[in-house]
This record gives structure tokens, sequence and C-alpha cells, in this order.
């Protein structure tokens, strides 16, 4: 065999260099498409099922003015077999999409996008004659018979850009595979000649290539809901014949759809193959449906799968094979994915100078753009990627025997098992393999049973060329000695198992890239010569906060992750000086009053980590104010994401400003803390959390005059958080507010260009804030806060545009204002993009002042409306009658409210009521009835109305008998809670 790999290494060397004496080029080799695809306009005679609202939203994007440009472009994003051409079809013969454009232009480009080519195509789409006249209005000075011989002499470009000329059109470019730029540019350059309105539709199963055309509007479709997938599947399997009644049949039929995902293509050919099949023939169906939904569902769902496969890049296709190693919507996460791929070289370096953790990101990304994966959010809110099913099934088609889920044979070399059981089942059935290269457990942490250490030295034994193992959540207690025999292992996952300590011959594995042990929680040192392992570039030891990391961890210069470290006075912050390759989050958590806090000699080397994007101080003791170490930790420019959680200093320190790239920074329990460097003058700052700081008086250290005399003001801040500091008094540190009303009246006050979502959360004595919010486009929260910074926000101030003033604003909290009587004149008058409202826990609020109603009359996009916790609240504000468009309505804990007004049958959007603890409301009125639209009403503890309305005997029966969706007293109540709203 050392022969064989000799000779081989010799050819591969004498290829290398007749490729540079010959001069030959390396490149990526597109695939042809195979499949005749080639689409058309006009739609089959054939029923869509389950489009309508994809379809009406796809006709209200394509009619909506174009503000910026003449041609703008919207995207159906999906992956195939959903049913985006027939979609577009859709559309494109729809009346309203007719009547609209002058000019209608269809074109199936496929794989190949060639400007003149596509021209061309479009040129014997355009109705010629429609075309000439159009010339003739436009160009009354050219002679007709001289400007046709123009256009025959012009090559196809310039006879496109003649033929659309001011003419509104829509041109449907179906199935696009493009993903070079300059193509699209060329290709779109063509056609800015058209009229203002004109539109390009393009479906694509790549976001990428949805990207490159820049679309004002990508749709991203779904698979059909469970009831149309059935009632397609139906139609097609059944076909009116009397198995519709056999339940046995819809059961299996169910089931099979379910494995569907929503995929017409995938449900009519599994359709149609068991319209002739009966019962035994389904159950087959059904088995095989389990292992591979395609193969039996037919070849064209197979084929347009896998075009999407041979279109990705050669290096990618392995890893993208090695994915059907997890099970059927299996969240994995970014970090995880790139270690795998990495244990088994399936990540291509292009260069020297690229890490391979970032060209493996890159391949991720690509095939997320590609729709081979999808991103989701596991329970702690992080990113996640998974596998539709179908693709899920096609991965298993090509890596066919290499990869097998809870079973191996002889050729198998990647193997992953849902259960310890599986595995030991497997086990019996096979001895050893030199085989198999990956070893991978899939349960859920909370699944797991424990394996115990006689299976566990069986599978090292058993499994000696390893490069990938993982035993996550497995309760293993003791890891044997025998690991340092896994000499090829690359990859090793011991994450959430109470093991305390590792064995030192763990030290011998020189190939181990990752070491992962993730909350080891009993984990309390690593060995002595954790240092040997010269190949380790990932220590995940997050969530080991027992855990002392060996001295001379600085030695370790390769490595590129280690989320948490602990700082202690034998185990200092000087080790991390060397370990500038560190990347991703880096915790540092500072568990006592360090002793050498002061010195010189600490991490002054963490402002070279320029790879690191998050990084998090957490101080666990209350000794000292640590300002000096705080000044010690100073970061790279490059962060991105600052968290500082527990800091015992008065000030913060002045380096905060000068990290330029921040776009994140969250600040809390910095109980001592007074005041902070200003910030808003960083650049990038997105998102600026402030919580639970008990000293804090004002949020820049500086006077007003000096911040606001430059600009720009917190240029990108889009969510600004600022919980529980009950000291807080203003934004500057102005000597007197006398100072800050003065710049008021003298010059305008800065407002936040970007901010979208402000919350401010029990800081009573917060009386001012900067100017206007013109911008605020999604969220203000306002909950026990000063009578006077409700008015300063909730109104204009003189000197920005009243007209602007929350005028984009959707959703509105206002929570427990305990001086606040009554809601300021004009208070909704710029509200006109509002969609929520909760008014909540308001002792003193009386909102019986809104006589005429003109108020209320602006909210006309309101939808949902909450009262909750309002005492005075005696009847509703007569203004509300005119807000038509709202569609939930909810009152509770009003004590006062005694009757429902007889306006309230002008709500003809009403769809939903809950009335809950209102003692006094004891009748409903006879205007109900009008509520043609209702379809829930909740009516709880509220004995004398319940009463009213029992079902058939209630006097108030009538009156609300109508409602299509429950009654007063089936539904349990269900609380809705304010604060973490959105």
């Amino acid at each position: 065999m050392s022969l064989r790999i000799i000779e081989l290494r010799q050819n591969l060397i004498a290829m290398a260099q007749d490729r540079n004496n010959f001069h030959f080029n390396e490149g990526h080799v597109k695939p042809q498409v195979s499949l005749n695809r080639e689409t058309i306009p006009w739609l089959p005679n054939k029923e869509v099922i389950g489009r309508d609202d994809d379809k009406n939203a796809i006709i209200k994007l394509l009619l909506e003015p174009n503000n910026d440009e003449n041609v703008s472009t919207t995207a159906i994003v999906g992956i195939g077999g959903l049913g985006k051409t027939t979609l577009a079809q859709t559309v494109y013969n729809h009346e309203k999409v007719n009547t609209h454009f002058e000019l209608k232009i269809w074109v199936c480009v496929l794989n190949v996008f060639e400007v003149t080519t596509i021209a061309k195509k479009l040129i014997n789409g355009i109705d010629k004659d429609d075309s000439m006249e159009l010339m003739r209005k436009k160009r009354r000075k050219f002679n007709l018979e001289v400007l046709m011989g123009q256009v025959r002499d012009m090559d196809p470009l310039r006879e496109l850009v003649n033929k659309i000329y001011q003419k509104k059109f829509l041109l449907v470019l179906d199935d696009i595979w493009n993903e070079n730029d300059k193509n699209w540019n060329d290709f779109k350059s063509l056609l800015i000649g058209g009229a203002k309105g004109s539109k390009i539709l393009i479906t694509t199963r790549v976001l990428l290539v949805a990207k490159i055309t820049r679309p004002v509007s990508i749709y991203d479709l779904k698979g059909l809901s469970k009831d149309y997938s059935w009632f397609l599947f139906e139609k097609i399997a059944f076909r009116n014949r009397q198995e519709t009644n056999n339940a046995n049949l819809i059961e299996i039929g169910r089931e099979i759809v379910d494995k569907c995902q929503g995929v017409p293509l995938a449900i009519e050919s599994i359709g149609n193959a068991l319209y002739f099949e009966k019962k035994d023939g389904w159950l087959k169906t059904k088995d095989k449906v389990q292992e591979n939904v395609i193969e039996q569902g037919g070849g064209n769902t197979l084929l347009i799968l896998k075009l999407s496969y041979d279109h990705l890049p050669s290096y990618i296709k392995g890893c993208f094979a090695f994915c059907s190693l997890f099970p059927k919507s299996y969240g994995i996460d970014r970090m995880t994915l790139i270690q795998l791929w990495m244990a088994h070289g399936l990540i291509q370096l292009p260069n020297n100078i690229e890490q391979v953790e970032d060209v493996a990101d890159e391949c991720i990304k690509n095939l997320l753009c590609r729709s081979f994966f999808y991103q989701d959010c596991d329970f702690n809110g992080q990113v996640i990627y998974k596998m539709h099913d179908l693709y899920h099934d096609l991965a298993l088609s090509i890596a066919r025997a290499d990869c097998r889920l809870d079973y191996l044979d002889e050729r198998t070399r990647h193997v992953s098992f849902s259960s310890v059981s599986s595995f030991t089942k497997t086990l019996s059935l096979v001895k050893a393999s030199n085989q198999v290269r990956t070893i991978i457990f899939t349960h859920r942490s909370h699944e797991s049973v424990a394996m115990d250490e006689s299976t566990l030295s069986t599978l090292i034994e058993s499994f000696p060329r390893l490069r990938v193992l993982d035993l996550n959540a497995l309760n293993i207690k003791i890891m044997p000695n025998s690991i340092g025999k896994l000499i090829h292992l690359k990859y090793l996952d011991l994450s959430l198992n109470p093991i305390e300590t590792l064995p030192d011959s763990i030290t011998t594995l020189s190939n181990l890239q990752t070491l992962k042990l993730q909350y080891c929680s009993n984990l309390k040192q690593l060995p002595r010569d954790i240092t040997k392992l010269v190949s380790l570039r990932h220590l995940d030891d997050r969530g080991c906060y027992k855990l002392r990391l060996p001295q001379e961890l600085w030695k370790m210069i390769g490595l590129q992750s280690l989320p948490l470290f602990i700082a202690r006075n034998n185990g200092g912050l000087g080790e991390l000086n060397g370990l500038n390759n560190l990347r991703g989050t880096l915790e540092i958590k500072i568990s006592e009053q360090l002793e050498d806090a002061n010195s010189d000699c600490e991490v002054k080397n963490l402002r070279e980590k320029q790879h690191l994007e998050k990084l998090q101080l957490t101080w666990t003791h209350q000794e000292g104010h640590d300002e000096m170490l705080l000044d010690s930790l100073q970061p790279h420019p490059n962060l991105k994401i600052l968290e500082v959680f527990g800091y015992t200093g008065v000030t913060f320190s002045s380096w905060l400003p000068s990290i330029e790239n921040l776009v994140n920074i969250t600040l809390m329990t910095c109980d001592r803390c007074i005041h902070l460097p200003p910030l808003s003058k960083l650049p990038f700052l997105e998102e600026l959390w402030l919580d639970r700081m008990k000293d804090l008086e004002c949020i820049s250290d500086r006077d007003i005059s000096e911040e606001v005399s430059t600009l720009p003001f917190f240029p990108s801040l889009k969510s600004l958080n600022i919980w529980d500091c009950p000291n807080l008094k203003g934004w500057w540190r102005s000597p007197s507010m006398t100072d800050h009303q003065q710049h008021q009246h003298n010059r305008s006050l800065p407002s936040f260009p970007c901010l979208s979502s402000f919350y401010i959360i029990n800081c009573p004595n917060l009386t001012s804030m900067p100017s206007s919010f013109p911008y605020l486009g999604e969220y203000l929260y306002l909950s026990n806060v000063s009578s006077k910074l409700f008015q300063e926000t909730i109104l204009p101030s003189s000197s920005s545009s009243s007209s602007s003033h929350l005028s984009k604003l959707k959703y509105i909290y206002i929570v427990n204002l305990p001086d606040v009587v009554s809601l300021p004149d004009g208070w909704v008058s710029n509200l006109i993009s509002l969609e929520h409202l909760y008014i909540c826990s308001w002792k003193e609020l009386n909102l019986g002042s809104d006589v005429d109603g003109m108020e209320w009359r602006h909210l006309n996009r309101l939808i949902h409306l909450y009262f909750d916790g309002l005492p005075k609240l005696n009847s509703l504000p007569v203004g509300l009658q005119h807000v038509t468009t709202l569609e939930t309505l909810y009152i509770a804990n009003c004590e006062n409210l005694k009757t429902l007004p007889r306006w309230i049958g002008n709500l003809i959007s009403l769809k939903e009521l809950t009335i809950y603890n209102c003692l006094n409301l004891k009748s409903l009125p006879e205007e109900m009835r009008d509520l043609s639209s209702l379809q829930t009403l909740r009516i709880l503890d509220c004995p004398e109305l319940q009463r009213r309305c029992e079902k058939e005997t209630g006097q108030d029966w009538y009156k609300i008998a109508h409602v299509t969706d429950g009654t007063h007293s089936i539904y349990p109540f269900f609380c809705i809670e304010f604060l973490f709203a959105g």
C-alpha cells in the first residue's frame, strides 16, 4: 500500500508540473442542464391548489409603483418542486396583470445566461406590430420605413432596446441560475428604457441568484399547508373513487403526505404512483417513503432536485453529501458543521492565506443561498441549519453506502446513531471495522441513556481509524485511557457528560483539531500536557465553570476558539497573551479580586486578537472597583459585540468609543457605574442595551453642547433598551437642566436617524432624551417613566418635524405611568402607521376626554387594541368607532366599565373580542349582531355577563349566536405578556 501511495504521489507531482509547463488553468466546469424543462407562459389546464395567498402577494408586489427606477425586479425563491413556475404562470395570466402592463414577455432561461441569446428570446416574445406602433408615437420625426430598416440591421441588443422603449412591460425570467454580477448588469442595462412601473419577475432556487438581481422584494415560497397538501394528494391518488371512505388508506396517505413537506411536485408524483395501487401497495410505498420519498415519488422529482446538486461547485458536493449523516429535521450549528468537514479534509484551501474555517463558512453560505440548507433557531435562539426532507433524501442517494443512519456494513465509512441501544445492536452484528471514519450520536440530550464503560471501551477498540467521534450527552463519567489509541482522531465531542477529569492519554492525539467539552459542569481540570495537542484549533469549554485551564496555555498559538476563560490568581489573564488567533466568542469570567490586576503584565495583547467577534466580560465578585483591570482589557477595533456583566467600577474605560466596529453593546448589573463615555459616534452600533445599572445618572459623560456640536448622532442605532436604571436622570452630564432647555430653544437636539425600537422600563427619574423619533418604525415601550418623558417622547418637539414624528411606528406599549391622568391632546395625530396599541396598568388614566372622536380617527391602520388594568375607564373612547380596521379588542381588569357603546357595531373588521374581569359590565348592546366578522368571543370572570350570554338560554345569547368560533365560557383565559412583547 505504501508503494502505491508513493507512486500516486509521483504521478500527481508530474501532473502539477505539466500544468505549469503547458500553462493549464484551473476552473470549475459548470454542468449543463440535461433535463428538458423549457417552460411556457400559459398555464396548463389544471387546478392550482393552495397558492391564492401567494398569487395575490406577488400581484400586489408587481402592481406597486416604482419609486427609484423605471424597471424593478421581484424574485420568487424556493426549492425545486415547490411550484415557482406554476405560480409565475398564474400571476402572468391574471386579469389585473393583463390590464396593468402594456407588454408581457416570458422567457425560460435555465442555466445559460448569455445576454444576446436572452435578447433574441425576448424579441421573439414581443408583438412587433405593437412595438412599431409605440415607436411611431414616441418618435414621430423618424420616417417609419427608415426606422424599420434600421431595426432590421440592428444587432439583437439594440433591437431589444427599441422594442421596449417607453413601454410598461412585465418580463418573467423563469428558472434562472446566473451567479455572475456582470452578466445581470449588462442585461438589465438593456431594459432601463422601459416606462416607469415596468417589472421583472424571476424564479430561482438560489437565494444568491436572486440577490444578484438586486430585487425590491424577495418572495420566499413555502410548501403547501397540511390541508392543501392532503387536498392535492386526495385529488390525484383517489380521483373521486370510493376509497376516500377507507379510513386505513386515508391514514396511510396522510403519513405519506406529511413526508412530502408540502412540496407539490413530490405530492403529485407519489399520488400518481399510488393511483393504481391497492392497499398492499400503499403500505409498501409508505415504508419506502420512510427511506426515500423521492425514489417512489417518480424520477422527475429526483432529477429536479439533483439538478440543483449538479450546479454545486465540485468542492461543496462532498460537504453536502456528508450531511446525510444527520437525521431529517436535525438542526446543526455552524461551527460543528465546519469542524466536521475539516476533520475529513472536505474543505479545500484556494491559497495559503485564508483560514480553513473561513472557506468552510463560505461553503455553508453557498448551500444556504442555494436552498440546500435553511436557517432555524434552537430553543436558546441560536441559529442552526437544517435540510429540507427532500434534499436530505437526495444527499442519502448520493452518499449511498458511505453514510448510514443506525446501521453499518463493510462499506460504511460514516455512521450516526439515534440512541445507545441502536449502537449496541449494530455492534453485536459488526464486531469491528477499519473502514469507519465517523461515529456520531444524534439523540437529544434529554433522551440519552448512559453508555457504560465497557461499551465505550469496545467502541474505541473496534473502530481504530476514526477521525470523528461524537459522544455528547451519554452520561459518561470516566473516559478510558484507551482513547489515546485513536491516533487518527481529529474531532472529539464529550459535551454534556458528568466527567471530572480527562485521561492523560488524550494528549497523545496529535492530530486532534477539535475537542468539545460544552457544559461538562463537573470537569475540574485538563491534563497537564494538553499543550502537546499541537493540531488543536478548537477547545470548546463553554459552560465548564469549574474547569481550571492548565498553565502555559499561551503556548497553544494555533487555537482558533476558546469560548470561556476563568481568570484566577493562579491562572491569570496573562495566559491569553499568546492566543492571537482566537476568533468567534470569548467570555472572560473574573471570579475573584485579582492580586496582579493593576500590574502592567496582564492582557495587553487582547487588543491584538483581531479575529474576535464577541467579547463577554463577567465579574462574579463584588470586591474592589477594577477600573484598571477593565482598562487593560481593551479589545481590537474589529470587535462587533461587547457584553459586560457585573462590572464593579464607577467609571467605564475610555477605550469604548474607539472600538469603531461595534454593532452591539450590552451593559448589565454594573451597579456602581455613574456614567458612560460618549458612544454616539460609533458608526456601526445597531443595538445598545443598558440593564440594572443602579447608580447610572447619565448615559454620556459629556455636556450636551460637546456631543451635539458634531454629527452624526448614533448613525446606525436601531434598538435602544434602557431597563431598571432608577437613578438615571438624563442623557447628558449637563450642569443643570436649564442648559438643556436653553439648548432646545436655541438649536435642534439630535435625533436617531435609524432607530426602530425604543424601550424604557422602570426609569422613573429620567426626564429628558434626545429629540424626536422620526424613523421609529417598530416598537415604542414606555413603562414606569415620568410624565415629562412620556410627553417628550409621544409628542413632537418644537425643533422637530411635527409631521414625521412617530409616523412609521407600528407597536406602542404604554404601561404603568402613575402620575399621568390623561393622554395629551394630539398624541395620536402622527400615528398613521400604528397597528398595535397596548395601554396597561394605568390607575389614574381617564380616556373620557376624547368627546368628538377626532383623536382616534387618525389610527386608520390599527389592528390590535388592548386595554388592561384601567380602573377609571368607564366607557370606550368614542373615537374608536372610526377605527374600522380594528381586528382584535382586548379589555381586561377595567372595574368601572359598565357598558359597551352601541357604535361597536361600526367595527366591521373586528374578529376577536376578549372581556376579562370587568365585573360591572353586565350586558351587551344590540349592535353586537352587526359584528359580522367576529369569529372569537371570550368573556371570563364577568359572572353577570357570562350568565346573560349562556348558550341558548341567556338573555344576550341571540346577540352573539352568530360568532363562528367559540363562545364566552368554553375558552380558558390566556395571559398576554406585555413585558417581553417584541
